[in-house]
């Protein structure tokens, strides 16, 4: 099957539901906060020329990982990929401080949830944290995940909900003649304007996990998916960057807040705060819940190959999921919703995730000119220009970082890097000493 719907034939999930998967784990409560973000970074129409160019190198980059995952259809993804061409140790460097910043989001995203619930139930943030923190572990232990026609509903009323709100933002602005004055802003500077595109790069983290989803078949629907998913989401953060420009509030960067419910509030009322609030939750539901899976399988699969505590490997046979794991990841997740939530430091982990993820994009892009991914058609001019792109990912993500708006936020994103890349590396060095003794 060449394009994205109709019944799959051989095994994988079909089109529709591929597409759900890739656009619902790439969005969450904090990717909303991120557009927010934007707008305190460059403000009005750049913030939304910040996320077009981000989808554009995405874009690109879903092809290249479409050409990565059709030579090799593996259900690793692309850690299993960037090893065929540059070798395990630099995939595992590559790959793994992604996928532990993603873990660290879970913070973010959970003190996110709890800013949610305390504005439609009459409880504290921190409590609303904890409940959605330990109803979707509950669950995940339980081998419980949302089906695929549920998942597509919920990213479809989100997607949905937050460009209508957008958009009855925009007539109501335009209705008042402010629309002009609310999305004019000054013309940023050409670094400040790359950081923020850096910055958006961290909207779109998880779109090519979709690969995991499809298990390893159906190469040329994941290729269609991947480029379908990516153009969604362009034109979704371009929408609710747009609504948000329109709110007659201050922005400032760093500052611990819902977004969708400001949207929700001055765009609906109650009622749509309450609609809003709900579907918010179920995207971040099925977002953190497919993280944890993917991760507590990933830490379990490490533990078997004897790279992580023996112990995490154990994989429950009724509910086919590594519950020691689980409980693992669930510490990592309480311990760093109290830091957010203490500290107000929401923007460190973001922007530590935007660097990561560009670094991973960009061995991404560097495999794609090698052998076996490498086609003996594609002449040295294409080749060179693969390897500026990836350098140029590179050079977005540091930039991301260096633009944070304080020494604070700064010296904390810098470590959260360095603790992911030296965990990368310490479990890269591991596996290499046991593939010379075995």
């Amino acid at each position: 099957m060449s394009g994205v719907s109709g019944e799959a034939s051989d095994g994988a999930p079909p089109g529709w539901a591929l597409l759900s998967c890739s656009s619902g784990t790439a969005v969450a409560s904090v990717c909303i906060f991120g557009v927010f973000d934007l707008q305190a970074l460059v403000g009005g129409v750049w913030s939304v020329a910040a996320v077009v160019m981000a989808g554009l190198l995405c874009q690109l980059l879903a092809r290249r990982v479409a050409r990565l995952y059709a030579v090799c259809p593996s259900g690793a993804g692309l850690i299993a990929q960037i090893s065929r061409a540059l070798g395990r140790s630099a995939a595992l460097i590559a790959v793994l401080p992604y996928l532990l910043l993603t873990l660290c989001l879970v913070g973010a995203e959970s003190a996110l949830c709890g800013l949610v619930l305390a504005q439609v139930l009459p409880i504290p943030a921190p409590l609303g944290s904890l409940l959605f923190l330990g109803a979707t572990w509950a669950l995940c232990r339980r081998g419980v995940r949302l089906g695929q026609v549920a998942q597509a509903v919920c990213t479809g009323a989100l997607f949905i909900g937050l460009i209508g709100l957008a958009t009855a933002l925009m007539i109501d602005t335009a209705s008042r003649g402010l629309l002009l004055a609310r999305l004019s802003a000054p013309t940023p500077s050409f670094a400040a304007l790359a950081a923020a595109t850096g910055q958006a790069l961290f909207l779109f983290m998880g779109f090519e996990l979709v690969t995991f989803q499809a298990g390893g078949r159906a190469p040329q629907r994941v290729g269609a998916v991947l480029g379908l998913s990516v153009a969604l989401l362009t034109g979704f953060y371009a929408a609710v960057a747009l609504g948000i420009a329109c709110l007659p509030v201050a922005f400032e960067r760093g500052v611990l807040a819902a977004p969708q419910m400001l949207l929700a509030g001055h765009g609906g009322g109650k009622v749509a705060m309450v609609a809003i609030g709900a579907v918010s939750l179920l995207a971040s539901y099925t977002s953190f819940n497919g993280a944890l899976l993917a991760l507590s399988r990933l830490a379990a699969a490490l533990s078997a190959q004897g790279l992580l505590p023996r112990a995490l490997a154990r994989v429950e046979p009724r509910s086919q999921v590594p519950r020691r794991a689980l409980d693992a990841l669930l510490v990592v997740s309480v311990a760093a919703t109290a830091i957010v939530l203490t500290s107000g430091a929401i923007l460190p982990p973001i922007l530590a995730a935007a660097a990561a993820a560009a670094a991973m994009y960009a061995a991404a892009a560097l495999a794609r000119e090698r052998p076996p991914f490498r086609e003996d058609h594609r002449g040295r001019a294409r080749r060179g220009l693969g390897m500026v792109f990836a350098g140029g990912l590179v050079v977005l993500g540091i930039g991301a970082v260096l633009d944070a708006p304080s020494l604070r936020d700064l010296i904390a994103a810098v470590s959260l890097l360095a603790l992911a890349y030296a965990g990368a590396l310490a479990l890269a060095r591991r596996a290499a000493r046991r593939r010379s003794h075995g």
